[in-house]
């Protein structure tokens, strides 16, 4: 299923739309959550939301191609945008202690102390040269 998003798009059908590809329950508390937000969107929020969309992605896009060509800054960029979800998920444990996020902050964690102590996957630039024949 293409969930397509329009200017004349019904923001709680998208929603609907959206959880029943995601198999989530339509009478889930997630789901009523979800519609309440859509519902309640206004067009500052809507753009906000959008602004938020396309600079994560522009993050993400940035940090993928500086991993791909090796550049050495990029191993601390992935260390930090990898850390930057820890306040995140601690202030979600403060919010709310489930087992399950802990777990997450535990493995988030793990992720940065290994990005953090692997320096050989990162290496300097001369390293990764390709040499021609």
């Amino acid at each position: 299923m293409i969930l397509l998003a329009t200017r004349q798009a019904d923001p709680v059908d998208l929603v609907t739309r959206a959880a029943l590809a995601i198999h989530l329950p339509l009478t889930s508390d997630l789901f009523d959550r979800a519609v309440s937000a859509a519902w309640n969107l206004t067009v500052a929020r809507q753009t906000a939301l959008a602004v938020t969309a396309f600079a994560y992605a522009a993050l993400m896009g940035a940090e993928g191609l500086a991993l791909h060509w090796r550049k050495p800054w990029a191993r601390w960029f992935t260390i930090v945008a990898t850390a930057s979800l820890l306040p995140v998920e601690v202030y979600e444990i403060v919010r709310a202690v489930h087992v399950v996020r802990i777990l997450v902050l535990l493995a988030n964690l793990a992720v940065v102390v290994y990005l953090w102590r692997r320096t050989d996957l990162f290496g300097d630039e001369s390293t990764f040269s390709v040499t021609q024949a």
